[in-house]
């Protein structure tokens, strides 16, 4: 009958033949010499003798009382299964450290290793250098089809972007063109003074002035050939999809960051399956783009001054060096993103408290992103800026070469029909193609990123400053109501500058169209009344939502309640809405008295009747 023996060096389990007991074989995992118990070599051939049983010893008659008197403990010992010494659980024959406790199974002693992961919860942190390589391998093996999806998102965003700041381009030069040959062929009435250009009527009766196909009745002053174009409705409809094209690029790059990391850190082997909600992306956009600059906000300060004081290198210098922050902590950044309250990852103070408690880590995964991400990109980026004009130049040369061939086959002529059925797909083509080949190279190996800050996560978690809960219904104080309030402000200045887009239309109706003079003025008057109307509908809509916060309030893990807990009506929300425009007339002193009252309250949230607390799995 074969005998099991361990070995002492790799605690491997071996199993040799019988005849082999008292000698020393040699094991087969790590080489070493391992001494087998039995008897002397001239009894090794013997088969062993069958033990004999002992019999029970005599005893008194068993009481009628007893129901165990008459069993035999020494049978009742279960000799086929294998028991951990320190928990007593279940363990495999060839387990040398139990599972659930982690004690050694021969010595009963707990391990070095097992004794640092359970006071840091967590795999000791010298086995991220060695174990990040292969694991990330393995997930991006295992989930390649997200690499592919996240290379096709990348390159439709990037092409939809680029063919819309083209169309940006073809409308604000054309319209230039045209408005400085109207100028030339106008009478004196009309003249270009620095940024303006200035249309004078005669105050006699019936006078007018022919311009941009409209008879002006009254003198009035607009923007110059070169400015007018870049306020007009459709040149601000195309910067605007430049940049939300440009927010689905970042909201992907957010989104595939915070879903692989929230899994590595579960401990879970595949990410659960999530459709594509283009909608959902572009506010996780807003945060990719929104997080550096809140962030660094604190110390661009500096840059500023020194522009301010006519220091433009100094400015510049200290700038780029403080550009780099945001890349040296974004692996404990996006860990506290993938967390349920992730408004420390906003904050400048506990990022450099993390890089600095995990430095070589961070710099360690900062290398990495160096070299396998932001290599080729930056590479693409050196070199058409090394080689701008000649680039340009031959881009140009092979577009007219494309038109020439594609007019051979039906000419649409010159004008808006030939830019909208040759010229614009042209460009997306050209640009997907090129986009495409990029992203994909970039797409593997920030998948393979990713996966590589998930770990980072659970290797360190110990020493990131992560908030894991908080009490119900805690009011939240002026730091992270500020932090929200910051990201609020960039999604209100998108806003208003749709506001801006509403009044650029009425001023082309009024002006452009019906020539007066009022045109202007109506247009910013619209523009303003639009602009406080969407931040109204943004803080009413969202607060009184399912949400119950706006997209500020909810990235830093913030919701506004009643002062009975229970969620606000709509009108309720949009009377805080103008309750908060009260505190802003007030110079902002009513948002800073929530640093002084017990109750962390502001005086929007007295007026209201509603607070600001922190988001929980009952609230």
């Amino acid at each position: 009958m074969p005998i099991k023996v361990r070995c002492e060096g790799c605690q491997a389990v071996l199993n040799v033949p019988d005849q082999a007991a008292g000698k020393v074989l040699k094991c087969k995992q790590c080489g070493g010499r391992v001494k087998v118990p039995g008897g002397s070599p001239a009894a090794a051939g013997a088969a062993p003798a069958k033990p004999k049983r002992p019999k029970p010893a005599e005893s008194a008659p068993a009481d009628p009382d007893d129901i165990f008197g008459g069993l035999d403990l020494r049978q009742m010992e279960d000799t086929k299964k294998k028991i951990c010494p320190g928990c007593a659980a279940p363990v495999k024959d060839e387990d040398i450290e139990c599972p659930k406790c982690g004690v050694n199974i021969s010595t009963g002693v707990l391990s070095e290793r097992q004794r640092i992961r359970i006071e840091r919860k967590g795999p000791p942190p010298e086995e991220f250098y060695r174990d990040v390589w292969g694991n990330a391998w393995k997930f991006l093996k295992k989930h390649w089809s997200y690499a592919v999806r996240t290379a096709v998102v990348w390159s439709v965003c990037l092409s939809m972007a680029m063919t819309c700041a083209y169309s940006l381009r073809y409308y604000v030069t054309t319209r230039q063109a045209a408005l400085e040959e109207m100028v030339k062929g106008a009478s004196q009435n009309v003249k270009v003074s620095g940024n303006k250009l200035i249309i004078t009527v005669g105050k006699e009766k019936g006078s007018n002035v022919l311009f941009d196909g409209t008879f002006h009745q009254k003198s009035y002053e607009t923007w110059a050939p070169h400015i007018l174009p870049w306020t007009e409705p459709p040149a601000m409809f195309w910067i605007g999809m430049t940049a939300v094209f440009q927010l689905g690029f970042g909201g992907w790059c957010w989104t595939m960051a915070n879903a692989i990391t929230a899994t590595t850190m579960a401990g879970e082997k595949r990410i659960k399956r999530f459709q594509f909600d283009f909608f959902a992306n572009l506010t996780m956009g807003i945060r990719f783009y929104a997080w550096p600059s809140v962030l660094t906000a604190p110390l661009m300060v500096l840059p500023a001054a020194l522009y301010f004081v006519d220091q433009q290198i100094a400015a510049a210098v200290a700038g780029g060096i403080f550009v780099i922050i945001p890349l040296l902590v974004l692996p404990a950044a996006v860990v506290h993103m993938a967390q349920h309250y992730s408004f420390r990852a906003w904050l400048l103070f506990w990022m450099l408290r993390d890089f600095a408690k995990t430095a070589g880590a961070s710099l360690y995964v900062f290398g990495m992103m160096i070299f396998l991400v932001l290599l080729i990109p930056g590479g693409i980026v050196g070199g058409i800026a090394a080689a701008g004009p000649r680039v340009a130049t031959w881009l140009l040369s092979q577009e007219s070469s494309v038109l020439k061939w594609l007019t051979s086959f039906q000419d649409m002529g010159e004008g808006n029909l030939r830019f909208l059925f040759y010229q614009m797909p042209l460009v997306f083509g050209a640009s997907f193609a090129f986009y495409f080949v990029v992203c994909t190279l970039v797409a593997f190996p920030a998948i393979f990123m990713m996966r590589v800050i998930g770990l980072y996560g659970v290797y360190f978690r110990a020493d990131l400053a992560l908030v894991q809960e908080f009490a119900e219904f805690e009011v939240a104080g002026f730091g992270p109501r500020y932090l929200a309030y910051l990201v609020d402000n960039i999604i209100m200045i998108l806003l208003a500058g749709v506001g801006q887009f509403v009044g650029a239309c009425v001023n082309f109706l009024f002006t452009s169209i019906y020539g007066w003079a009022q045109g202007p003025m109506i247009a910013q008057g619209v523009a303003g009344l639009a602009t406080f109307i969407l931040w109204g509908m943004y803080f009413s809509y969202g607060e009184s939502g399912s949400a119950r916060a706006t997209l500020g309030k909810w990235s830093v893990g913030l919701i506004v309640l009643r002062e009975d807990n229970k969620p606000q009506t709509r009108q309720q929300a949009f009377s805080r809405a103008a309750s908060a425009l009260v505190s802003v007339l007030t110079l902002y002193i009513g948002f800073l008295m929530c640093l002084f009252r017990p109750d962390k309250k502001a005086m929007h949230d007295l007026m209201s009747k509603s607070k600001v607390v922190w988001r929980t799995e009952q609230t």
